[in-house]
């Protein structure tokens, strides 16, 4: 009896010590979007070596003012640390696929293809097997969608097709399931993070570029594309900035992102992400 007495004794003072330590940790809410969810756990892991006491959790769903919370975002007001570029593509060997054979499209397509064409023009109609793509598009908070709208002058009311709601990743399994659908997708969405291929069961939509651009695109790796993106500039490929949003008067908060800024980018590109350009760097 005296034993259990004492092993019970021993496990609650345990837990109390758990709990107590548990509670002198800073705790760090992420809000993040899949496209750069890898890099973000990457420098959680980097920060924690030397900061042993901060602990991360990952949240999802809609932001709320939150003290704790950090946010990764396409918001002009976020702190870059990044860009991204997203691309059009379809399942391979799909339908889609075959319909647009080798025909490129460049950025003016591209915007009838995506955006009904109420309040803009347009030189010719889309033939029949534009007609007959379906386009998917994310309707999450944190959907690159709304920086794709924005990029091409148009509101996210004007999508055409189907809207996807929770992550941009599950575009992918909504054009998977679909042989007549397209959708736009970041880099790291699209491409295997360790082969640095395009994923096996997703393929690009041609673009009108210029030779370079074309074959970079066709030989499909990772690496040659973002410096390719990181050099010039394409009306048919989005590029914008990925930021964090956060209380800048919370310390612990404020610490990790400046480690970030210092020590984080280093490893955007392992993760599909430009870094930002020179230009946007000078004017900061």
């Amino acid at each position: 009896m005296k034993k259990a007495v004492f092993t019970i004794a021993l496990i609650l003072g345990l837990q109390l010590s758990l709990t107590a330590v548990a509670q002198n940790n800073d705790l760090i809410a992420l809000r993040v979007p899949h496209f750069v969810r890898p890099l973000v756990e990457k420098w959680v892991t980097e920060y924690q070596k030397s900061n042993i006491n901060v602990d991360f959790q990952f949240v999802s769903g809609k932001s709320q003012d939150n003290n704790n919370t950090i946010s990764f975002t396409t918001d002009d007001d976020a702190v870059a640390f990044a860009r991204f570029a997203v691309l059009p593509i379809t399942t391979k060997a799909s339908k889609a696929q075959q319909l647009i054979g080798s025909h490129r499209l460049n950025a003016k397509k591209l915007k009838s293809l995506f955006f009904e064409k109420e309040d803009f023009d347009e030189e010719e109609e889309d033939n029949d097997n534009e007609q007959a793509l379906h386009i998917y598009t994310g309707s999450g908070q944190q959907s690159v969608s709304r920086f794709i709208a924005s990029y091409f002058k148009q509101e996210t009311a004007n999508y055409k097709g189907k809207k996807i709601s929770g992550d941009d990743s599950f575009l992918n399994t909504a054009i998977s399931r679909d042989p007549l659908g397209i959708t736009f997708n970041p880099l790291s969405n699209i491409f295997d993070l360790q082969s640095r291929e395009v994923r096996s069961d997703l393929a690009l939509l041609p673009l009108d570029i210029n030779k370079e651009g074309k074959q970079v695109l066709n030989e499909g790796h990772l690496d040659q594309i973002i410096t390719l993106l990181e050099n010039q500039t394409y009306s048919e490929i989005p590029v914008g900035t990925i930021g964090l949003s956060y209380n800048h008067a919370n310390p612990v908060l404020e610490s990790f992102v400046q480690w970030a800024l210092v020590n984080g980018t280093q490893y955007v590109h392992e993760y599909g992400l430009l870094q930002l350009s020179k230009n946007y760097l000078a004017q900061k």
